[in-house]
This record gives C-alpha cells, sequence and structure tokens, in this order.
C-alpha cells in the first residue's frame, strides 16, 4: 500500500504488517535466484519475476534524449523494485567514455557511433560495443511559430548553419529574405540555433546538413533541446535543430527536401520509419558485452523492457517513434 502505511492488505482483506509483506518480497526474491540454473547470470529474464530481478545499473547518455531516458526509468522502477537505477546524461561522448572506462553499464545513445569512439573502445576490450536500436526520431529543423516558412533543402540549411558551404551553396543566407520572404521579415538576420556537440543530434545534422563542414563562428550550441525550443519560441529570426520529439505551441518544424524540386518532407513518425526524412536517426543503446557473453541480469531487464511493448508505448507517447516488428513485441536479445 502507498502512502507511507505500516500495513498491507492481504488476499483475505486482513491487515499485514509492513514486516511481514517486506519478508515475503525477500523469500521471494530468494527463491526465485535459487531457481536459476547456474551460470545463468547474464541470462534473459523471462521466467523469473520482475519484482524478483534485483541488482544495479549505471546510465548515461545524451543530454538531448533525458527525457526519454527518465520515462523510461520512472516506469522501469515500478516494474522491477529492487533494480537500483543511477542515470547520467553528461552527453554521448561523454557517456562512451565512461562505457570505456567501466564507469557506466549502458549508454544511451542519439546516432551512430563515431569511428574515434569505436576505437578507443575496441582498443581497450579487444571488440567493439554491443548496439540495440531502441527507438528513432529525426533531427528537426524548427523556425518560430509566427515565421511563414513552411520548408527547406539540405543546402539552404548548409548556407545557413556552416562557414563552409560544402552542400554546394554559393553564397552564406543570414537574412529571411534569402529564403523568400517579405515584409518585415525580408530583411531581418537569421538566428541559428541547435544543440551542442556532446549530442548525436548535432553530429546526424552536421553530417547530412553541413555535408561534414564546420558550423559558422555565430552558431549558438545549447546544451538540450528545452534551450532550443525557448530561444526559438522566443525570436522571430531564430531557426534550431532538435529531436522531432519536441511539440510547442511557439515553433513549427520545417519540411526538408534533399535537393532543389526534391518533394519536402516533415519529421512525421511514417517518414522517420521508412528513413524518408533526410535528417532521420537510430536511438541506440551502447553496452559492453564480450563476444558470446550475456548481459548481466539487471541489465538484461533493462534492454528488455525499453524494447519490449511497455517499453515502446513510453517512448511512441514522449515523442519518439517506437520499433516495429519482432523487437519491440518481445525485447529482441
Amino acid at each position: 500500500m502507498l502512502g507511507g502505511s505500516d500495513l498491507d492488505i492481504s488476499r483475505t482483506g486482513e491487515p499485514v504488517p509492513l514486516r511481514n509483506r517486506q519478508l515475503r518480497m525477500i523469500l521471494l526474491t530468494l527463491v526465485a535466484v535459487l531457481l536459476l540454473p547456474a551460470g545463468s547470470e547474464g541470462a534473459a529474464t523471462s521466467g523469473v519475476p520482475e519484482a524478483a530481478v534485483s541488482g544495479s545499473l549505471e546510465l548515461g547518455g545524451s543530454v538531448a534524449l533525458a527525457d526519454l531516458v527518465g520515462a523510461w526509468v520512472a516506469d522501469f522502477r515500478r516494474r522491477y523494485p529492487l533494480i537500483e537505477v543511477t542515470v547520467a546524461d553528461p552527453g554521448s561522448q561523454a557517456g562512451i567514455a565512461a562505457l570505456v572506462n567501466g564507469s557506466e553499464d549502458a549508454v544511451l545513445l542519439g546516432g551512430p557511433l563515431d569511428e574515434a569512439a569505436r576505437a578507443r573502445f575496441e582498443q581497450r576490450y579487444g571488440y567493439p560495443p554491443k548496439l540495440y536500436p531502441v527507438a528513432s526520431d529525426g533531427v528537426a529543423v524548427y523556425v518560430n511559430g509566427l515565421n511563414p516558412l513552411r520548408e527547406i533543402t539540405l543546402a539552404q540549411l548548409d548556407a545557413i548553419f556552416s562557414s563552409t558551404r560544402r552542400c554546394g551553396g554559393k553564397q552564406a543566407i543570414e537574412h529571411w529574405g534569402q529564403l523568400g520572404l517579405g515584409g518585415r521579415l525580408e530583411a531581418l538576420r537569421i538566428i541559428p540555433y541547435g544543440l551542442d556537440d556532446s549530442t548525436g543530434a548535432w553530429r546526424v545534422f552536421r553530417a547530412v546538413a553541413l555535408c561534414g563542414g564546420d558550423f559558422r563562428p555565430d552558431f549558438g550550441a545549447l546544451a538540450g533541446p528545452a534551450a532550443v525550443e525557448s530561444a526559438v519560441a522566443t525570436r522571430i529570426g531564430a531557426i534550431g535543430f532538435s529531436s522531432s520529439a519536441l511539440r510547442s505551441a511557439g515553433i513549427r518544424a520545417l519540411a526538408v527536401a534533399t535537393a532543389d524540386g526534391a518533394a519536402a518532407v516533415l519529421p512525421d513518425r511514417e517518414s522517420i520509419r521508412s528513413r524518408r526524412y533526410p535528417l532521420s536517426r537510430t536511438l541506440s543503446i551502447a553496452v559492453n558485452l564480450p563476444p558470446g557473453a550475456g548481459l548481466p541480469r539487471a541489465l538484461g531487464a533493462f534492454v528488455d523492457y525499453v524494447r519490449s511493448e511497455a517499453g515502446q508505448r513510453v517512448a511512441a507517447r514522449s515523442g519518439y517513434v517506437p520499433l516495429g516488428g519482432a523487437s519491440a513485441r518481445s525485447g529482441g536479445r
């Protein structure tokens, strides 16, 4: 019973002292552990009651995905009350460093694992980290809700955000009039914002929209989606990139076209799932798992949970695109 009472209610409706309830939970846990076959550490948790699985987890990863991790952990803790979960969100790159040095058990990545991080991990352990896909989203491009612009091309994004213009733009785009807007917006300066370089979204945007080039010196790199949302919602001249999971009346996502004349695509669920949206990305959990080994029980329970129907419902409610197929139904480890 919640609320700090020292009594529980038995199946017969009679109150049961809290100490008896705690003893019952301990006995249930011991029985579940004793029934597991020898050497099963790292085996899947199917067949073991959720409440009987114990252990601890250190999770890290992208600052930009802290909302999703928080929602997952809150639901996971209700299902697995004996697993202690600690969450740190210093950014994907710092999370990989923590995975390499062993201070974190798993890291949520907001995009592909970059080669430098993979090389550091392999140099220490002799094998790459194991990646489990857990959801998808898009790196959406947002403008202020009062801005009438509805679509943009990758080359235009490069000309706005970069100093190198590797995607083919002949000149920098610095004013909204260069994108066809008139009236009071025509001479208004474009103010570019986005997530900082600790995030997977930054790396995806740089690789696709900047063709691997450099951001312009006055680009406003911000720590977290809420900061991007605030900057764009409060400045009519602003444009910014962040997760497509953002939902705010003060900002609007633009449709993005791969080239002039190509169809512009909004970052909705179907376009992200099909990868028609050009800035789509897969979110993954990275773990240190030697070849042929199984996950430790607590970590295995978490990976199975986030890839299960329950975990995927949480992802969908948070604005992300859930997995499809067998992974979403059964965990897929």
